[in-house]
């Protein structure tokens, strides 16, 4: 058995005991440093361009940012999420061979998607919309292979339950990323552009050591997966989530575009700046997010449904507490954060703080039962969430951003998160009951028997 395979399978010991709790102990420090370690390198990109440039070249950084996240739902939805509940049920016996005939699907489905940005930089190129803004979105097509590469990778180590190694990356990325950051100031060569193209290197050199630790780098021992195989697999679970992803952009990205367009561009690199104290704790939610979905999957593959239902009721009250204390927090103080992030440029703006930490409360609450139906590979729970929450978004987005400025772009956000954790509270609940009178049943006619 290989030693990815061990770490695997090899974890987990039946009943709640020190060891268990030792472990999920670890693993959740760990998680959470590799996330900190991410949205850290993140912050402080955000941070400093947000100080150095101008607010319209910030704004077309945060423009681009948007699109390229925009872009990525959907490698998340064909390649991330079906690698997380599919890679520990189906292939735990030749993880490697799995790992590497995934990498073979990112680059495919990354050369389409960012083709797609090639296409629309030409667009705007011949509408003649802002240069900056266009040679911002060149450059998000050409990093965005290598970027969610990195991605890909560290999600490998989750798969496994390896984050050590995941934080090993995320380390190496924090620490190239500063570097160039640097150096780059040094040589007065910041812009939107070079800051995508920087993230992009900082990604390749780190995946270099995950790669080499999770086996794949050495020579096929393990029988070969087919592309093909993958793929259909893949879209068989992300072919719900594909248009699932594009309502979820609608209602959390369509305020950026709707700032930049009835706000101007550096409205929109406002609102970015006052989003990211915010993202700290959006970082935590996700860092959880990666630990549980793996584990529910395996559950949900033992038939033990009892726990996983337990596990995710646990998941969502905790976070939203966490992040209910931690919007507290920032409500406390908001303008001394924003003074000592952003030196009281945008002072003016820094109420829209605590208003937009109240999109990770929406989040967290939802994380759990998210993860938990997106285990038992009912994704489509997720597109009906989304079908109602993307509309709530942007109708409240034109409506609030016109009336009331960013401020109505910060209302707008909660309002659609909230909507979407509302569904997914309603979708477990019935989930749940739906099991209970399975099971019941089951044991009603054990009982006759």
């Amino acid at each position: 058995m290989s030693s990815v395979l061990q770490s695997t399978v090899g974890f987990v010991a039946p009943g709640l005991n020190w060891d268990r709790l030792k472990f999920w102990g670890i693993q959740s420090g760990v998680s959470l440093l590799d996330q900190g370690l991410t949205s850290g390198a993140g912050f402080l990109l955000n941070l400093f361009l947000a100080r150095w440039l101008t607010a319209e070249s910030y704004g077309a950084f945060a423009v681009a940012f948007a699109t390229l996240l925009f872009v990525s739902g959907y490698h998340n939805v064909m390649s991330l999420e079906p690698m997380s509940v599919f890679g520990p049920a189906n292939y735990a016996h030749k993880m490697i061979a799995y790992f590497r005939a995934q990498i073979k699907v990112h680059f495919l489905l990354t050369a389409l998607l960012s083709s797609l940005l090639l296409l629309g930089a030409g667009a705007m190129s011949t509408l003649g919309i802002r240069h900056e803004l266009m040679l911002a979105t060149v450059a998000s097509a050409l990093a965005f292979p290598l970027i969610l590469f990195q991605w890909l990778v560290r999600r490998m180590c989750y798969v496994v339950h390896r984050p050590a190694s995941a934080a090993c990356a995320s380390a190496v990325y924090f620490a190239a990323l500063v570097a160039g950051l640097i150096s780059m100031r040094e040589l007065n060569r910041v812009n939107p552009a070079t800051a995508l193209l920087l993230m992009a290197g900082a990604s390749l050199v780190a995946v270099l050591f995950p790669l080499r630790k999770l086996g794949i780098l050495c020579t096929p021992s393990e029988p070969l997966v087919r592309c093909a195989e993958l793929l259909r697999e893949n879209w068989t679970y992300g072919r719900w989530l594909v248009a699932s992803t594009t309502l979820y952009s609608v209602a959390s990205q369509t305020q950026t575009y709707l700032a930049a367009m009835l706000l101007g561009l550096g409205a929109a690199g406002v609102l970015r700046a006052m989003q990211m104290p915010s993202l700290v704790m959006t970082q935590v939610v996700s860092a959880m997010g990666l630990l549980l979905l793996p584990t529910m999957a395996r559950e949900y593959g033992q038939g033990q449904l009892p726990q996983l239902r337990r596990k995710a009721v646990h998941a969502s009250v905790f976070l939203a507490a966490v992040a209910s204390a931690y919007a507290a927090a920032l409500a406390l103080f908001a303008k001394p954060i924003e003074r000592v992030m952003y030196a009281g440029r945008f002072s003016s703006s820094a109420w829209i703080i605590p208003v937009l930490a109240l999109v990770p409360v929406c989040t967290g609450f939802t994380a759990g039962f998210s993860m938990a139906l997106r285990a038992t590979q009912k994704p489509h729970f997720d597109l009906l969430a989304n079908a109602i929450s993307a509309p709530v978004g942007l109708i409240t987005a034109i409506v609030f951003i016109k009336r009331w400025g960013l401020g109505g772009a910060s209302f707008s956000m909660i309002v659609g998160f909230a909507a979407y954790a509302g569904v997914f509270l309603v979708s477990f609940l019935r989930w749940r009951k739906g099991c209970e009178l399975v099971n019941a049943a089951a044991n009603l006619e054990r009982v006759q028997v």
